[in-house]
Parts: structure tokens; sequence; C-alpha cells
């Protein structure tokens, strides 16, 4: 099984991250997560910051921030990209390394927030309760918690399913040059509901050349809908709202699993 953190780790992959995570699966997501914190509270606990994209555009619509990632290269990369701030956005901004299964720092929130599925980077169930009781101590009483997973299509969790996606191309404004990733190898368990996958990364230069390449691996679990309202309800919340995308559509089959939850 693949590591399902060894992406974050590091090199291409976390310097071209941001270049990559635009998609449908994050359309319309920032402008939901501040609406959250406008609904529920502006005091934002962000679990799966990574390079801050969600975190930041908080701050810049008047909200705090905590963010906490287990990748200290995320981070760093989130820390960079606050350091071009006005210094009155960057001062709602505080960045945390730290395991969202088992982190304590000291208070509660109104809101936390578990975006673009990094709760799916637990691959075990017991590490996902032990993460959502995690974050029930850390909602202040009546908080929400909003959590977006992928759901699952049942046709490409099979053992010898295609990849999802073939070969992905962009631009580096900053270099000029261009980044290719491709799903080399994809393993489906449908036993622990895992996805495991080697990814090459390669920088090509302008006339495309490959001037830089690594391969790297992460590891999803998926978690079927009735499964994850059940893992909500023992782990002390009430699910309050499910949606399919961050326009109010209604939940789907094979969309986003986008759920709200209130500390019970």
């Amino acid at each position: 099984m693949s590591d399902p953190n060894e992406f974050y780790r590091g090199g291409i992959a976390v310097r071209t991250y941001d270049l990559f995570v635009t998609s449908v699966a994050t359309e319309g997501d920032t402008h939901f997560y501040c609406d959250c914190a406008r609904r529920f509270g502006g005091d934002v606990l962000e679990l799966g910051v990574g390079t801050g994209r969600v975190a930041i555009a908080l701050a810049e619509a008047g909200y705090t921030v905590t963010g906490l990632d287990l990748s200290p290269a995320m981070l760093d990369r989130a820390r960079q990209k606050i350091a071009g701030l006005p210094p009155s956005v960057a001062g709602r901004l505080t960045f945390v390394q730290g395991d969202m299964s088992a982190f304590d720092l000291g208070r509660t929130f109104p809101l936390i927030l578990v975006p673009f599925r990094a709760f799916q980077h637990l691959i075990e169930p017991a590490v996902q309760r032990r993460a959502l009781t995690c974050m029930h101590r850390h909602l202040a009483p009546g908080g929400h918690l909003v959590i977006d997973l992928f759901d699952p299509r049942l046709e490409f969790c099979l053992p010898d399913a295609p990849p999802l996606e073939g070969p992905r191309e962009v631009s580096d404004p900053t270099s000029g040059h261009r980044i290719r990733r491709t799903i080399v190898a994809r393993t489906n368990d449908p036993g622990q509901q895992l996805i495991s996958e080697r990814v090459r990364l390669e920088v090509l230069d302008n006339v495309g050349r490959v001037v830089a390449t690594e391969e790297t691996s992460m590891a999803l679990r998926w978690t079927l809908r009735q499964e994850m309202a059940w893992l909500l309800e023992l782990c002390g919340f009430e699910p309050v709202e499910q949606w399919s995308d961050f326009h109010g559509a209604a939940p789907a089959y094979g969309k986003e699993q986008l759920w709200v939850a209130r500390a019970v």
C-alpha cells in the first residue's frame, strides 16, 4: 500500500501543489467556507490546511484562522504565501504542525473545517474515529464541523479499475515551465476501501524536455455516505446539512459528500 502522506513531504509535488488543486471538486469551495464562517462563527480551525488556499481566502474575508497540517513542507509553502499578504490579513492566520487525529490546541472553536478530502488520508476507521473525537473536543458547545469527501463511484473502486484521469499538464507562471502529473500505478482494495497511487511529476522546459522528475505516492480511504453518517453520530455529532457541491445541490451519488454537523 502507498504511503498516504508521501506526496506531501516535499519536492516537486509540494512546490506545484497549488497549480493542480483547482478542479471541479473545489469549484466554489472558498465562498462556501466563508459563508460557513459567517453563519457559524468566524474563529475557524482548519485541519489539513496545506498551503493555505482556503485559510487565506477566509482571512481575506475578515475571519481568524488556525490551520493545522501534518506536513512541514506544506506549511512552509503556506508561510511563504502569507509573507506577501497585507499585515492585517496575515495577522489573522496561525499555522501549526500536527496530526488531525491527535492534537491538543488547548482551546475550542465555533467552526472546524476539513476541506478537499483531507479526512480521507486517514486510512483506518479507528484513526478516523480518533480524529472526529479530537475535533469534537475542540468545538465549542453547539459548534459546527464541515467536512468534504468524494462520494465513491463504485466502478472506479474495483481492483482492475482504470486510473481516474490521464496525464495532466499545467503551466508554472513563476518558472515558465510546464508540469506534467501522471498516475503510473493504481491499486484498489475494496475490502479496506483504499485507493493507492504512484504519481510521476515531470518538469518540462519550453521545448518539452524533461528537466526534473520525481515519483511519489498517496492513499485515500473512501467512505460511503451512510457510513459517514454513522461515524459522525458515533463521535458526538448531529449531521444537519448534506450537499453534493458547494452551490447547494442535494446529495447525489458520485459527487461530493459535503457534510455540516453540529456538536451535541
